[in-house]
């Protein structure tokens, strides 16, 4: 297996997801899914796929704006998450959401089968982006829009940033190549767009959004380890071992009794087929 294909089987394993929808989900990934989708323009009746859905807050948001006479396809590598996302409860208005195990590079579905293709901060997790940009190209209907965001790569990475500084400190082994690397959970405006324009899309734009993430307590924060891929390494270690490695993260993360907030920032990239 390549170090990339390595890095996004990272979040299959089946202890993660319970970690992310606790800690992260309503903190960090229903916000930036509520960004994307309103820039995804997505109305009644649409047709929308949302690659590497994870526990599926794209998919959910788009499935509102969509209504019961849309379709939602939500697709992700790992079938734990899916499967997890699967398990909530659908709203009366919202479309049905069908969930699709595949890869990104090789999506299970016909050509100018979507009126839009969404991806949020999957893409840099991808062993082959140019080929999951072609995918999405592919897949999506003349005319159609693909809207994809990442961490940006001309900012701090929020969360990830302390989170990432902490482990490496505490000598804990990279559950996968550049694990600790900033730089590899980024991508800039110019790369985004090019690899946009690379896949054939037009009228290519990208926009640089920033957004606040909370926790109402710094224990939920440092608990965000648990639904990320290191959070299997850190539960493996003795109980004196985890709490000395949240309380390193909770010092880097400056709460106060109010909770934790964290800038974040994304590059969120739009082009049409």
């Amino acid at each position: 297996m390549s170090d990339a294909g390595a890095r996004s089987l990272g979040f299959t394993q089946v202890s993660i997801p319970e970690g992310y929808e606790r800690f992260m989900l309503r903190q960090l990934f229903e916000p930036w899914a509520g960004e994307l989708v309103a820039r995804a323009g997505i109305g009644p009746g649409h047709r929308v796929l949302d690659v590497a859905s994870g526990l599926g807050p794209v998919a959910r948001v788009a499935a509102e704006a969509a209504g019961p006479g849309g379709r939602v396809v939500a697709s992700d590598i790992s079938p734990a998450m899916l499967t997890l996302a699967a398990a909530r409860p659908a709203g009366p208005r919202q479309a049905p959401i069908e969930y699709l195990p595949c890869p990104a590079s090789a999506i299970a579905a016909d050509d100018d089968s979507f009126d839009a293709v969404l991806c949020q901060h999957g893409l840099q997790f991808f062993p082959d982006r140019a080929a999951a940009a072609g995918e999405m190209r592919r897949v999506a209907r003349s005319g159609g829009i693909v809207v994809l965001s990442t961490w940006s790569a001309e900012h701090p990475l929020g969360l990830f940033g302390p989170v990432n500084e902490t482990l490496r400190e505490s000598g804990l082994a990279e559950p996968f190549p550049r694990a600790f690397d900033h730089d590899s959970y980024r991508v800039s405006v110019a790369d985004l767009r090019e690899l946009l324009q690379m896949a054939g899309l037009r009228d290519v734009r990208v926009e640089t959004v920033g957004l606040d993430a909370r926790w109402q307590t710094v224990e939920a924060a440092t608990a965000t380890l648990l639904g990320t891929p290191f959070g299997p390494l850190v539960s493996a270690l003795p109980a004196s071992a985890q709490e000395e490695i949240r309380a390193r993260l909770a010092t880097k993360l400056s709460g106060s009794a109010d909770g934790v907030t964290i800038r974040t920032t994304s590059n969120i990239a739009y082009g049409v087929k």
